[in-house]
């Protein structure tokens, strides 16, 4: 039965209510009179098609949900808000939500289409006790990050591309502009999926360590529904933990001492032991020449380069796994920033990773799925058109459809006005 005009109202205004919006500013962006959305909300005033799609998407609001017979508010959004009350305040910050929530929904959509069955809820939780300080949420961090490699079976080996595994694990991912200060984000929507986003403006390596991040949140925060990640938050017990476990998962202990004894360094600088002819005991001591074990910013380059991070955070690593101490870490580290880096990835053959093409890659599987639902007919020109925009809003729809061999003797109808999320 469909819910009456009080009931939307209600539902509308409780949705406006969660984002701190205010009236006035929904106006500004319906183009309406403030006095307009006033009568919406007190169920004096008809809502058009159109104005619902775009209340929709400014709550982030599943539209299929808002108009249900039954309506309960599980939205990730809301949680989110609560959780960070003073993240609603930044416009920048809301629209990127709106954009990922979305973004996950038409991802599952297309996906339901086409008889793909993502078994995201799957990811296990890791129903661990909030730590009772920064020690604790460390320890909680590392000690999970194994048990979860050890669940995956990759050993100690470099990850493979991190996006990727999280997407076998059933989680959507996407790279978003997001404010500069947000590295990453986590949507738990309900039923509907799990979706983690970084920060496309940010460094491939960073990106990389944030997907590990947000990993955790997966694994940790289900039920918070959410997290962004802000640099403003990063003291916080759960921010420390979401760490911790990116840089073990990331680089893995065993595999960065592997390495390092492989580089004929790390070991201790001074070793004993007892050989024993079953009468007496001869004690044995042998020391490595003098500053042989001292890691130089070229092994630290290797390291990084090997498990695909950046400088900094394998520096880091390293001191936090005890192989160096604060001042070898800050000495490194200006050689780093003098640009020194750049120089032995030259002398070293290793390839600098490639940003801008990893940016683009981030759309590839979106738009494979709606390429093959429009070529399955499960989607109509105007959606096609509607979720290029999506992604990219300086894509030609017809341009790709043209290079896919599935080009329309006319063109796609254009869209009038913003867009507008189904």
């Amino acid at each position: 039965m469909a819910i009456d005009q009080q009931e939307l109202a209600r539902r509308l205004r409780e949705a406006r209510e969660s984002c701190n919006m205010t009236q006035a500013a929904v106006a500004r962006h319906l183009r309406l009179a403030r006095s307009a959305v006033s009568e919406i909300e007190a169920g004096s005033r008809t809502v058009s098609g159109l104005e619902l799609h775009r209340l929709a998407y400014l709550y982030a609001r599943n539209l299929e949900e808002l108009l249900a017979d039954e309506f309960v508010d599980r939205e990730p959004i809301t949680a989110l808000f609560r959780r960070h009350e003073e993240s609603t305040v930044n416009e920048a910050t809301l629209e990127a939500l709106r954009r990922c929530v979305v973004l996950g929904r038409e991802v599952v959509n297309l996906e339901g289409r086409l008889g793909v069955r993502r078994e995201s809820l799957g990811t296990p939780s890791y129903r661990l006790p909030r730590p009772g300080s920064k020690w604790e949420a460390v320890r909680q961090g590392e000690r999970a990050a194994a048990d979860e490699r050890r669940r995956l079976d990759l050993g100690a080996a470099p990850l493979p591309d991190v996006a990727e595994l999280l997407e076998d694990q059933g989680i959507v991912t996407a790279q978003e502009e997001l404010p500069d200060d947000v590295s990453g984000l986590t949507l738990i929507d309900g039923e509907h999926c799990i979706l983690t986003a970084v920060n496309i403006d940010h460094h491939i390596l960073r990106r990389r360590f944030s997907f590990a991040h947000e990993y955790a949140h997966v694994l940790f925060d289900r039920e918070g529904r959410g997290s962004i990640s802000r640099s403003s938050e990063r003291n916080s017990l759960e921010e420390v933990r979401a760490n911790s476990f990116a840089a073990s998962f990331l680089m893995p202990e065993d595999g960065v001492r592997s390495m390092i004894h492989g580089l004929a360094k790390g070991h201790a600088s001074r070793n004993r032991t007892d050989i024993f002819d079953e009468d007496v005991a001869l004690s044995v001591e042998g020391r490595p020449p003098p500053g042989s074990q001292r890691l130089q910013l070229y092994d630290v380059v290797r390291l990084a380069h090997r498990f695909r991070v950046s400088c900094a955070a394998m520096l880091y690593r390293l001191k936090g796994l005890r192989l160096i101490d604060e001042r070898e870490r800050a000495t490194l580290a200006e050689e780093d920033a003098a640009g020194r880096t750049r120089q032995f990835r030259t002398i070293l053959n290793l390839t600098e990773p490639d940003h801008d093409h990893a940016r683009k890659q981030s759309r590839s599987r979106f738009l494979s799925l709606a390429i093959e639902a429009y070529r399955r007919e499960e989607i109509s020109a105007g959606k096609w058109r509607e979720l290029v925009r999506l992604i990219d809003e300086k894509a030609d729809p017809d341009e790709i459809l043209e290079d896919a061999g599935l080009a329309e003797s006319e063109p796609l109808p254009v869209m009038v006005g913003d867009h507008e999320p189904m």
